[in-house]
Parts: structure tokens; sequence; C-alpha cells
């Protein structure tokens, strides 16, 4: 095998009915993109991936895949497995915005178009015959590190459809508001509030 240590191009194509396949020769070596400082004052793209539909389909179209995972059969053992990590570090300075380890958008430019079935920026599925010893959980929330502690669970729009400051969900001594959650689907759902006080003791 031919090795390269540098290669400089500004599109790289596949061959007609092949996949273009990134391989580290060495186990403990990873496949780096733009891993680097960047040094101009300008809004910055680690990476893009835009697929899009240009015909009728009857697939889906996934802008990114990750499947880690042990093999079939596999009599090793491993530690964890984590399929993605997003891990934004402020080594100094300060910032003026957001700091949002993950943002999730749902965007319908054309009126009138319609989304069959419910559209959601997380979904969570389970299909494990495994037992996990300390439970399985959709959100599973760590300790604050350092000296600074969680601010809230969730921060929530204004009041609207989603929460509520005030009214009472029912029989609940002390309820101020509620956040609405549907349990089931289809002709099975049920609405259901979550009671919320105005105080803690």
């Amino acid at each position: 095998m031919k090795r390269i240590g540098y290669i400089a191009a500004q599109r790289i194509k596949s061959l007609k009915g092949q996949h273009i396949d990134w391989q580290t020769e060495d186990s403990d070596k990873t496949i780096r993109i733009n891993s680097r400082t960047y040094t101009v004052a300008a809004s910055i793209i680690g990476m893009q991936c835009k697929p899009r539909y240009g015909v009728n389909m009857t697939n889906n179209i996934y802008g990114a895949e990750f499947e880690p995972g042990c093999s079939t059969g596999s009599v090793f053992t491993g530690q964890g497995i984590i399929g993605v990590a997003a891990r934004c570090r402020m080594k100094g300075g300060s910032l003026s915005g957001e700091v949002i380890a993950f943002e999730g958008k749902l965007e319908y430019g054309d009126l009138g178009k319609t989304v069959a079935k419910p559209a959601a920026v997380l979904r969570c599925d389970l299909s494990s015959k495994r037992t996990f010893t300390q439970g399985a959980f959709p959100i599973h929330v760590l300790p604050p590190g350092d000296n600074t502690n969680w601010t809230a669970f969730a921060l929530i729009p204004t009041a609207g459809a989603l929460a509520s400051t005030g009214g009472t969900p029912g029989a609940v001594t002390g309820a101020t508001g509620w956040i609405k959650v549907i349990i089931g689907t289809g002709a099975s759902q049920t609405v259901r509030y979550i009671a919320l006080a105005s105080s803690v003791s």
C-alpha cells in the first residue's frame, strides 16, 4: 500500500456505485476533521452535512448515523458505549451568547405541507433484552461538577400549551401550575398533567 502523508483537494468523489471508506490503519487512531484552533473572527462550522430529498422517496434520509456497539456473539467485555458525545469546553475567555451541547430544530418552509407522524426533537427507544442493574432512563442528569449546581431540571418557554404557571390540574394540595404530558399513541392517548408547586420546603 502506498503511503501518502498529505492530500490537498477541494472535492473528493467516490467511484460510481462505490462508497467512500475512510479507515485508520491503527486501531488507536481517529479520523479528525477540522480539529484545530481557528484564528479568524467569523462564524465557524467544524463540519457540515446537508443531504436533502430531491425526488419522491419511500425511505428515510439520515443526516448522520452513529452505531457503535459490540459484535454479535462477542466474548469481549468493555466499559461503556456512547453514541454521540457533545462536549463544549471553555478553557478560557468569555461568551456573550449561549453554551449548548446539543440543539435540535424542526423547520418547515412550505405552508400547507403535512407530516403524518409525530415530530420530535428527541425520540427515545429502548430495544433490549439486557439487564440494566441501575435502571434505564430517557434522561440521566449527572451531578454537577466543581462548585456550580444545576439551576433547574429544564428551561421551558413562556406559559402556553406546554406549561402553565397557574391553575390547578386537580385535587393536588399546593399545586400552582402544571406540565402537560401525553401518554400513549393514537386513539389510546391519555393526557395527564404534572403538578407544580410555587415553593418547596
